[in-house]
């Protein structure tokens, strides 16, 4: 008996290092893909942007309303860059990744600088969460949400020098 209880020991001890080890690289996975895609972001390379997502897409962007497909955020992005907006730096980070099956949950940290024409930059910071969905041996988007540590008007809500993690 004690033998048996030791080996179940054992073997749940050896799973729970492979699922550690498995979120460990999926968020570095993520974190090559973030690079990517931020890049994507500052070259105005919609449709490469657009990739990334699956087709029953959901964002839930601060201040907007919930965009629930490709074409909506295609179109999203499109108002933007027509009315003169411009990614000038953009940065993912994540900070933790909860995976299950074919579904995993990145939760990060961004960093964006935008030029409005009669704005000026915009700089902005936050908190992210995506849902991936493994879709054949690719990784889609499935939803975004992200919000603002800043308040409106400019104050910080979050002195950004903290460690966000920390609270």
């Amino acid at each position: 008996m004690k033998k048996l209880l030791l080996t179940c020991v054992a073997i749940l001890f050896v799973a729970s290092q492979l699922y550690a080890q498995g979120e460990a690289d999926l968020k570095a996975m993520f974190n090559e893909m973030n690079k990517k895609f931020s890049q994507m972001m500052i070259d105005n390379h919609l449709e490469e942007m657009l990739s990334y997502y699956a087709e029953n897409f959901i964002s839930m962007p601060s201040y907007q309303p919930m965009l629930r497909s490709i074409d909506a955020m295609r179109e999203s992005h499109k108002q933007q860059h027509d009315m003169g907006m411009k990614v000038t730096a953009f940065e993912l980070t994540a900070t933790d990744v909860i995976a299950e099956g074919n579904i995993a949950v990145e939760i990060g940290t961004y960093t964006i600088s935008m030029s409005m024409p009669e704005m000026g930059t915009i700089d902005d910071y936050g908190k992210y969460m995506n849902v991936w969905e493994k879709q054949g041996s690719d990784w889609k988007l499935r939803a975004d949400m992200w919000n603002t540590d800043m308040i409106m008007g400019g104050e910080h809500g979050m002195d950004k020098d903290k460690d966000q993690n920390k609270y």
